[in-house]
């Protein structure tokens, strides 16, 4: 019996210290949702769900912007979402980190204010680590949205998000999830979106090391290659980097307003955001980088 509970202290003390286990003291905070709660209304997922399927696609098909970490600076956030607003998508994909520390002020004074300016343009996210808030409950961003993961169809591509922004990042539920939405047959191009990276990605950096996840990493890129995924979304790293692996797309775009990543390349140390032309028989993909004061495009 002493062997047996030795044995199970040492497990947890291996856990903990590897973060994939540990307590996470809380005190807890009531936050004043009142000015945020009204915009359930209009930006709660299955109201932009409605939104998005609401509009016609022509024959061509239809073209929308991802995005990611649009928090910090309000005057880049500004900038970089406008131009993406600009390109007249059916709807912009964020892959979170939103505002900075969770709280409903901030939403209103940041995010919301981004969500005016380009209404009625759905603006479609989950969280990111960010919006976990004062209580670590994701509270604020679950008044206004309502869920934290989604799954829908437009046109011949499926769209499936989910918040992997928790300690274990991808867990075994995140993996049922997808497996079972990515396998329902009716579409030829699919795209799944989320804030935290896998952190044995080349594309990950070292600045961020620590950061990613490791947690079913190598279950996440094999039921990606098995689903025949055409996209994956990331953020969390600030600026752009794209990797193929197993025939599937890796996009890190967390260029949409945090300050960037000094450790990536010049060439992806750079505000962003990409384009992506559904067509009837291909994707095409566009990154979009603010270069001094100009925005330059190029094909990938």
């Amino acid at each position: 019996m002493k062997k047996k509970l030795l044995l199970i202290l040492a497990v947890l003390a291996v856990l903990s210290a590897s973060g994939v286990w540990g307590y996470r003291w809380v005190t807890y905070e009531k936050l004043d949702l009142s000015k945020v709660l009204p915009y359930a209304q209009t930006e709660a997922v299955p109201k932009l769900i409605e939104r998005i399927k609401s509009q016609p696609i022509g024959p061509e098909g239809f073209t929308f912007v991802a995005l990611g970490d649009t928090r910090t600076n309000f005057a880049m956030a500004e900038k970089v979402v406008t131009a993406a607003a600009a390109e007249k998508p059916a709807f912009i994909l964020a892959n979170g980190d939103i505002v900075r520390r969770g709280r409903p002020e901030e939403y209103e004074s940041h995010h919301l204010r981004l969500v005016d300016a380009i209404k009625p343009m759905p603006f479609i996210t989950v969280p990111g680590n960010h919006e976990e808030g004062p209580n670590r409950d994701f509270e604020a961003f679950l008044a206004i949205y309502g869920q934290e993961q989604f799954s829908f169809d437009y046109g011949n591509a499926r769209f499936v998000g989910l918040n992997n922004s928790g300690r274990l990042g991808v867990t075994w539920a995140h993996l049922r999830y997808l497996e079972q939405e990515l396998s329902k047959p009716g579409v030829s191009h699919k795209f799944v979106v989320f804030h935290v990276p896998p952190r044995d990605m080349d594309i990950f950096v070292d600045s961020e090391e620590g950061r990613g996840f490791r947690w079913n990493a190598k279950a996440f890129r094999k039921l990606m290659s098995e689903q025949h995924v055409t996209a994956v979304f990331m953020g969390h790293v600030h600026g752009f980097a794209e990797q193929t692996l197993d025939g599937v797309r890796y996009i890190i775009t967390g260029g949409a307003g945090a300050n960037l990543a000094e450790r990536l390349p010049e060439e992806g140390r750079v505000h962003n955001y990409v384009l992506v032309h559904v067509q009837p028989a291909a994707v095409k993909f566009e990154v979009v980088r603010l270069v001094g004061n100009e925005w330059v495009r190029g094909e990938f």
